[in-house]
């Protein structure tokens, strides 16, 4: 689960870096090696300027275009018109015209200087409409003709509102040759970093033809390096074969590998091709040991000792050296100088260049050579796991011996915390079982499911635990197997009936089976059915069998899940159940659990508004996740600790969190719904309102696709207050509407756990029905103060002053917001008390108090500030600018940031378009749209941006065209 290679985020922390740098008016040079992605990620780039409005120039050269005198030039210059042209001088523009083909050349050649100074003019001119980007996509394929001018106007056009982004392809880290010399400054080199396995299940996933599983997709993410195009080329040659391989056969490699390698190792013979063989077969190796596995035999090893072949090596420790030639020496030179293989610093370690070699030596020897090459290597390793691995893998019989020896490895790699390689050594244990042992064989199953379930391959477990259920021989096996079934089904309990109806009817009166069956059927009522005292019954018995079983664990867990629940019902017993789970003596390992007593004890904690004691706890159980490989517990808690992380206003860190949480789950497949609306709520606190909309709705479709009635009110929730904020009223009214009805089904009472309320009340409030907001803070507030939710007591506070701000009570307002700003503040809420101030600044200007909305307005932006809540930062700004009209006033930056993101693209260009002055009917004829569509638009524009009139679009406009950051999305 590492982030080598592929860092999950490196690529998207990239891509925003030049964004951002392009949006300060600096240019950019993507580069990697062939297939990495940089013409995506230019792509992108370039859709992002084209909907901020900006005038686009593209070129895309390839190789024939490199001999084809100005190709690029006239590729960047064709989409203008003559008219733009016509502004040159005759000899500029007959140079131009000339190189466009729209005039016969009079001369052998134009004129090079007039090129130049017409390129150069034309550029200045089309800048001082707005900003304009030269993009070439593949820069080192740029005509010399065409390089000469574009690096004459790079000289000239620092801080002339021109940029330039290139892309190009580099190796070996030298970095980009051509596209620097094209940029005028200030020029940024961005080394595009590999793909991570989310970003390319991502990817791969959105292709046509049948879905990968997931662990084929991790085996291609290693044998690219994360490099997509690569990946592509793998699973086009997958697409092709008749059946995918099975978990343990190689990869199909691309034609062009296959070819290169063969080029590379010319001359080398059969003796050589068996040494890269072995090579081939362990992921690490050096000279002596493949002379160890040269002078080894293919027959098994005894298997009580650490090292199977002691005689393969002298007794110094080190391999033999041969009296006469030595074949694996040249053929390591060999492959060291034909750059098939490298050594690490000392000389000693040695590794395949690229994964893509080592799989097309595997794959190009026959079954037979791979079986006799791990023989080999199991003969000499002096690693366990690696032997156990290797002498499974060197036969096809049942073998008994080996297949213990592959369990006892499996046990011990869990035991160091490897969970996924124990799972692979059972698996293959399972494989080499003699029919004669199923019971065995069923054990081994059962063990090698419940590693990949602590690793979080919930794939494998699933596969593991179904071949279990058809060998289990005894009840309690049958009752393991289809526990494991259960659990690994994630958060997609809901059709999972008769597997819970089969695990029963094999539990019988087992307490400690019983137990473990309420408990899930605890979980499925709370996660999947919804309902509340349904669960809270069915931990109760799980409760009771576990003590009978005396099964402390299955105890703890029912105890602390009872807690949880009975909080969301509001039951004044609630607090009971932990208490006791707390109480009990209890292993590290159990106390550490996501679903544990301390966790739950954490989301309680945060429910109550005691965030230093709920991050506290939280810190500590990820640490234990993390030392221990529980990767499943650690998404869950980092996402709870996302909640904490935002509730305290530290959102850089939520950000930072959030971005983890996502990128494991992406990476595990498992969880995504409630990754995503982690990431939501960050975007949302902390980052951008798109995007966090964007996630919401992801984690509503994962939610409902999966009927998680946890995370779909919560996605609700989520989505309808970034509606709201967008100023779409009755879009957010719909969504916590859908969410209220959830958690009312459920029979929640707790108003935090699903926190529909005062973002209801406002979204109603915004919409004009301030009836039915009253009515909605008349039905929770009671409820919210007898709880002890003081938070979000205030939190309805604040839309009960909105409401009398709507009746006409302007005096009264001021005094619950400023109640409830002075509450929040005490209570270490900042984002809440900024939001107050922020109303508060509302109602105050309608009382014609500007000096006390100001004050309002920069109160709650200096609280966003330090909370690094950037969205609700922007809507303080915005708010100072509408009043002063000053971007110094309002804050560095202010205006022109909430201008781009209050918009969507398409309003963008239109907000663009009539604050340059354009009819909506010059408006419409440009983008082909109707009038009326054009008119509905500005009034979303004139609602989101808070103002009335054309005139003040224009007047918005003109302090925003020329920003220096013409704020695309953080």
């Amino acid at each position: 689960m590492g982030n080598d290679p592929g860092d999950p985020g490196a690529r998207q922390d990239m891509e925003r870096a030049a964004r951002l740098h392009l949006a300060d008016g600096g240019s950019a040079v993507l580069h990697g090696p062939a297939g990495i992605g940089t013409s995506h990620i230019l792509g992108g780039l370039v859709d992002a300027a084209r909907a901020r409005a900006e005038t686009v120039l593209y070129a895309q050269p390839g190789a024939p275009e490199g001999q084809l005198t100005y190709a690029t030039l006239a590729d960047l210059l064709d989409p203008l018109a003559d008219d733009e042209l016509a502004r040159l001088s005759v000899p500029q523009r007959s140079a131009l015209r000339v190189v466009l083909r729209r005039e016969p050349l009079a001369t052998d050649a134009p004129d090079p200087l007039a090129l130049r100074l017409g390129a150069l003019a034309l550029l200045r001119g089309l800048a001082r409409g707005g900003p304009v980007l030269l993009a070439v996509d593949g820069a080192h394929w740029v005509d010399r003709p065409s390089a000469e001018i574009l690096r004459y106007a790079a000289r000239r056009l620092r801080a002339s509102g021109v940029r330039v982004l290139t892309a190009e392809t580099s190796v070996g880290g030298q970095g980009a040759l051509a596209g620097t010399a094209f940029c005028p400054d200030p020029v940024r080199e961005f080394e595009v970093p590999p793909a991570g396995l989310s970003e390319l299940r991502e990817m791969l996933g959105d292709r046509d033809g049948p879905a990968l599983p997931g662990w084929l997709v991790r085996r291609v993410h290693e044998a690219c390096s994360g490099n997509p195009g690569e990946a592509l080329e793998i699973v086009r040659a997958l697409d092709g074969q008749a059946q995918l391989p099975s978990r343990d056969r190689p990869l199909p490699v691309p034609t062009r590998v296959r070819r290169e390698l063969a080029k590379r190792l010319a001359g080398i013979g059969p003796e050589g091709r068996e040494v890269l063989l072995t090579a081939a077969c362990t992921p690490r190796f050096s000279t002596g040991l493949l002379r160890c596995a040269a002078a080894a035999g293919t027959a098994r090893p005894a298997l009580d000792s650490g090292r199977a072949d002691d005689t393969a090596v002298t007794s110094s420790g080190r391999p033999p050296t041969p009296s006469g030639g030595d074949p694996v020496a040249d053929t390591v030179g060999h492959a060291l100088a034909a750059g098939v293989l490298v050594a690490d610093e000392d000389g000693d370690r040695l590794r395949f260049a690229h994964p893509l070699f080592t799989c097309a030596v595997y794959g190009r020897a026959t079954a037979a050579e791979r079986r006799a090459a791990h023989a080999r290597l199991g003969a000499v390793t002096t690693d366990r796991a690696e032997r156990a691995r290797h002498l499974a893998l060197a036969g096809t019989e049942p073998d008994e011996e080996v297949a213990a020896f592959a369990a006892d490895a499996a046990e011990e790699a869990a035991r160091h915390g490897a969970p996924q390689a124990a799972a692979a050594l059972a698996r293959l244990a399972a494989a080499r079982t003699p029919a004669r042992f199923a019971g065995r064989r069923c054990a081994r199953l059962l063990a090698g499911a419940a590693h990949a379930y602590a690793a979080g391959d919930h794939e494998l477990c699933r596969e593991l635990a179904l071949g279990a259920a058809a060998d289990a021989d005894t009840p309690g096996r049958h009752v393991r197997a289809r526990i494991l079934l259960i659990t690994a089904a994630d958060q997609a309990l809901s059709g999972l009936d008769e597997v819970f109806a089969e695990a029963f009817a094999h539990a019988g009166g087992a307490p400690r089976d019983r137990a473990r069956l309420h408990y899930l059927r605890a979980c499925k009522a709370h996660i999947a059915d919804g309902d509340a005292a349904v669960t809270w019954a069915e931990a109760d018995r799980a409760a009771s069998w576990a003590r009978r079983a005396g099964d402390r664990w299955t105890e703890v867990l029912a105890l602390a899940l009872q807690a949880f629940v009975g909080t969301l019902l509001g039951r004044t017993d609630a607090p009971e159940p932990l208490a006791r789970a707390l109480a009990l003596p209890q292993d590290i390992s159990w106390f550490g659990s996501h679903n544990g007593p301390r966790a739950i004890k954490a989301r309680l904690d945060f429910f109550a508004d005691r965030l230093t004691e709920a991050g506290a706890e939280l810190d500590a159980l990820l640490l234990r996740a993390k030392t221990s490989g529980d990767a499943e517990g650690r998404i869950f808690l980092l996402c709870a600790a996302v909640d904490v992380e935002v509730r305290a206003g530290r959102c850089g860190r939520a950000m930072t969190v959030a971005r983890e949480a996502l990128g494991r789950a992406r990476e595990l497949g498992a969880h995504l719904g409630q990754a995503c609306y982690s990431a939501a709520v960050a975007e949302a606190a902390g980052g951008d309102l798109n995007r966090a909309a964007a996630l919401a709705q992801e984690s509503v479709l994962v939610a409902d696709a999966e009927r998680d009635l946890i995370y779909l009110p919560l996605a609700l929730c989520l989505l309808g207050q970034v509606r709201m904020r967008a100023g779409d009223a009755w879009a957010a009214v719909d969504c916590l509407g859908r969410a209220r009805s959830i958690a009312r089904s459920r029979g929640i009472v707790d108003p935090v756990p699903v926190p529909w309320t005062s973002d209801l009340a406002e979204a109603l409030i915004a919409a004009g029905e301030h009836d039915r907001a009253a009515a909605v803070i008349d039905e929770v507030r009671g409820t919210a103060l007898r709880l002890g939710r003081t938070g979000t007591a205030m939190s309805l506070l604040r839309a009960e002053a909105l409401v009398r701000a709507g009746s006409g009570d302007l005096a009264g307002a001021v005094s619950v917001l400023r109640e409830a700003a002075e509450r929040h503040q005490g209570l270490g809420l900042p984002l809440e008390h900024g939001r107050d101030l922020l109303a508060l600044g509302s109602v105050e200007r309608r009382r014609r108090h500007v000096t006390a909305a100001l004050t309002c307005w920069q109160d709650a932006a200096a609280v966003f500030e330090r909370a690094e809540a950037h969205p609700w930062l922007d809507g303080a700004r915005t708010e100072l600018y509408r009043i002063t009209g000053s971007v110094e006033a309002a804050g560095s930056g202010a205006a022109p940031t909430a201008w781009w993101r209050a918009l969507t693209p398409a309003e963008r260009r239109v907000a663009q378009m009539a604050g340059d002055g354009a009819t909506n009917r010059e408006i419409a004829a440009q983008l082909f749209l109707s009038a009326k569509t054009i008119e509905s638009t500005l009034t979303r524009v004139y609602r989101k941006l808070g103002i009335r009139s054309r005139a003040e679009l224009i007047g918005l406009h003109r302090h925003t065209a020329h920003a220096p950051e013409n704020a695309p999305p953080r």
